[in-house]
């Protein structure tokens, strides 16, 4: 079974979030955690030490334009290559525990970041201006990271994938291999998202979020409720940007290969069936995983459909 996230650990609070943001050392210095940041990485199992003594762990603020962002990177010796992780909308390093985790256990070193607006990167809460932003930190965090000279991989989930998207359009290809899990392009519902738009973004700036039923590990969702770090609002200026994205979008080819797709059929955030012809389009030849059972949180499924992904991430990034 999965250990629960903040199970026998100490709290983060709001304002510890806010102190340990305002707290976090530069990502090219090489300083003791504080107490609060232990105290982070013990609640949201960031500590890997007892299961992979060897398992080096850095982290700190990388700059990308006007944002700070926290980022992550475990290297282990013997490392057959390294992986970097991008997240979803509203979610942030501490929940993607269980890739962290995959990337370790398949000896690779490990590199994650706070999307700008998310986590304890700097930001407007779950906003943006523009999805290039995205792409841009993406390019910032792998120049910065000095990750070592092996063969790098990229897993996406969802927004992830978007800002992985938009590093392949704007900025020099930097991976080997691609996975993306349930890939945002459109959301669903996609006409009512921009009906209520056009309707609401001149009175109000944010909405108040519904925390959907997207995975069947109902412990996760507990803790969801109660993430220190989730932002409670959709922001209306993030659905703007969206929109300006997608028509910016073109549905060609991005020229870095193929990638494997991995989307659940149970996925009521993303509008899946028009997302897939569209990959396909834009990454030619990609090889799509249907899960009959899985939601949209594809990082936090079930131990059994985690397990279903993850061999075909096998054999997609060792063959």
């Amino acid at each position: 079974m999965d250990p629960v996230r903040g199970d026998d650990e100490v709290p983060v609070t709001p304002d510890q979030v806010r102190q340990l943001r305002q707290s976090l050392p530069s990502f090219s210095e090489t300083v003791p955690h504080s107490p609060l940041l232990e105290n982070y990485l013990q609640f949201y199992n960031l500590d890997f030490t007892a299961r992979y003594p060897d398992v080096q762990h850095h982290c700190g603020t990388i700059p990308s334009g006007r944002f700070q962002l926290l980022t992550h990177r475990w290297l282990q010796p013997g490392a057959r290559a390294n992986l970097l992780l991008v997240h979803g909308y509203f979610d942030h390093s501490g929940i993607y525990d269980k890739l962290i985790d995959y990337g370790l256990s398949r000896r690779c070193n490990v590199l994650i970041f706070d999307l700008p607006g998310h986590g304890l990167s700097s930001g407007e809460r779950a906003g943006i201006d523009d999805f290039a932003d995205y792409g841009q930190a993406v390019h910032e965090v792998v120049s910065a990271a000095q990750m070592p000279d092996l063969p790098f991989n990229a897993l996406g989930q969802s927004t992830g994938c978007a800002a992985l998207m938009e590093l392949a359009r704007h900025h020099r290809w930097p991976f080997s291999k691609l996975a993306l899990l349930a890939p945002l392009v459109r959301p669903a519902g996609w006409r009512g998202v921009q009906l209520g738009h056009i309707l609401l973004h001149r009175f109000t700036d944010s909405l108040e979020r519904r925390l959907n039923h997207n995975t069947s590990d109902l412990g996760f969702l507990d803790f969801l409720r109660d993430d220190p770090l989730q932002s409670h609002r959709v922001s209306l200026p993030w659905i703007g940007a969206l929109r300006r994205w997608l028509k910016s979008l073109p549905l060609a080819d991005l020229g870095v290969g193929p990638a494997l797709v991995v989307q659940g059929c149970k996925d009521g955030t993303v509008g899946w069936r028009y997302n897939m012809k569209a990959i396909v389009q834009l990454f030619p030849g990609s090889e799509i995983c249907y899960l009959p059972t899985a939601g949209h949180q594809l990082a936090n499924e079930s131990a059994a459909i985690r397990a279903d992904y993850e061999a075909a991430l096998d054999r997609h990034y060792f063959p």
